[in-house]
């Protein structure tokens, strides 16, 4: 049952509504509204429906100017996989050249830590080989797409594998990786294409976590490196046309085409009656489905002896409260904004996350964090409308909603912003649980035609 103009009219009553001192028209809008309707504005809350929380899909930095390594507690890893090429359109080595030295030279971007205490602790950084082609087709990429191991097990570098989180970090690399690069031909060396293909690139990764936390305990470090800062180097003798003995460098560019930034959690649960914990990236999300969203909507509906095809939404919104424990630092790692996204999968079955439309209209309630109100608060009336209109069986999980931390993006070309899941930041959120005083509720204002 369709009811054309209603919405119109709703708005244009709740705008009269609330500028109290101003004289009321109430035949405004009249024209637009069948006479045997009647439209009352009313309010409800109602608790969030929330299926717990769930670690959403290992999905790869959107911003791939920087490889992630390292780990936070016990329950969220990085490692970083990356192409390598030459950053010279031609390397000549000379006559009886001989390897003596090659090593990657990586320069800190960001750290993303928990506590402060952890910037510059000692984390074991390992370098293997890739033994599959990197290419387009992974990028956005989960982790289980990779069937076994992908790298070689036995690392390429040596001694000098500690990093600290200092602004530089050198780590020496096995000899025969550039007695290899000696035996390719000058055509495979000038042809970026024809490289990758005998050299696959390299991936980064720390000690992997042994066992999984119920809770976070804030320590351990992510490590982001500039790769448009970082090389692997190679140093080597030759003899010059006299016969001259000489040494030579050459610099090969780490992930010029394709860096692909795998986040995994362990977490086997971030939730209990009284908290929620949500990790940026691949970790937990509260999680809603959207079956039950529409059931719970359904069922207070009745509850009243309203019609569910009968309402009309003229605000909904999620908030997720927190407390505030009075420790000026607690908010530094808690995210900007939770908004809810869905899950899509796309052709190729890769999974992606894209923020409600409603995102778009600065007017409405954008997932921001509210510190003097203490929560944070998403618009989903457009949603939640679609949603009611729907029948059961069209509903899949594709309409579910992760509330999951997001950015925007600025096009001045353009004069647009674009909205994403944040694909780039690691934070950590402590959200108030189903059973606090202040839990996860669905606010409406509604009206009722009759």
């Amino acid at each position: 049952m369709k009811h054309t103009g209603v919405l119109l009219s709703l708005a244009l009553l709740a705008a009269c509504c609330l500028a109290s001192c101003i004289h009321t028209d109430d035949t405004l809008g009249s024209a637009l509204v069948p006479s045997s309707q009647d439209i009352t504005i009313q309010t409800a809350t109602l608790d969030l429906p929330l299926q717990g929380m769930r670690a959403s899909d290992d999905l790869q930095s959107r911003v791939t100017g920087s490889v992630t390594v390292g780990n936070i507690g016990t329950d969220f890893y990085s490692e970083g996989l990356m192409t390598i090429t030459a950053s010279t359109d031609s390397i000549v080595w000379g006559k009886n050249p001989t390897v003596q030295r090659v090593y990657l030279s990586m320069v800190r971007d960001t750290a993303l830590v928990m506590r402060d205490d952890q910037l510059y602790i000692p984390q074991n950084i390992y370098v293997h080989r890739l033994n599959f082609e990197l290419d387009s087709t992974h990028v956005n990429a989960t982790h289980d797409r990779f069937k076994g191991q992908y790298y070689d097990p036995e690392p390429i570098s040596t001694g000098g594998f500690v990093y600290t989180g200092d602004d530089a970090w050198s780590v020496e690399l096995k000899k025969e990786i550039g007695e290899e690069l000696l035996r390719f031909p000058m055509a495979t060396l000038d042809s970026a294409q024809l490289f990758m293909k005998q050299f696959y690139g390299i991936c980064l990764r720390g000690d992997y976590p042994e066992s999984s936390l119920t809770a976070p305990d804030g320590e351990g470090r992510l490590n982001l490196f500039d790769l448009s800062s970082s090389y692997m180097i190679i140093n080597w003798d030759y003899d010059d046309d006299a016969g001259v003995r000489k040494r030579a460098t050459a610099y090969f560019s780490l992930g010029a085409y394709h860096v692909l930034n795998l986040y995994r959690t362990l977490r086997t649960t971030s939730a209990s009656a009284d908290q929620l914990v949500v990790q940026g990236l691949s970790g937990s999300k509260p999680y809603v489905s959207a079956r039950a969203l529409k059931e719970s909507v359904e069922d207070w509906a009745a509850g009243r002896g309203i019609s569910p095809e009968d309402i009309v939404i003229a605000k909904a919104s999620v908030e997720f409260p927190f407390e505030y424990s009075g420790q000026s630092t607690q908010l530094d790692h808690y995210a900007a904004s939770l908004y809810p996204c869905q899950r899509v999968v796309d052709d190729n079955g890769i999974a992606y996350y894209s923020p409600l439309a409603e995102i778009n209209d600065t007017s409405l309630e954008g997932g921001s964090i509210d510190r003097s109100q203490l929560y944070y608060k998403s618009n989903i009336s457009l949603y939640l409308q679609d949603l009611l209109s729907q029948e059961d069986s069209d509903i899949d999980d594709e309409d579910d909603l992760w509330f999951m931390p997001t950015y925007s993006y600025y096009n001045s070309n353009t004069g647009t912003t674009y909205y994403y899941a944040d694909n780039y930041f690691y934070t950590q959120t402590t959200l108030n649980g189903t059973s606090a005083l202040r839990h996860p509720v669905l606010k409406l204002t509604y009206s009722v035609l009759k």
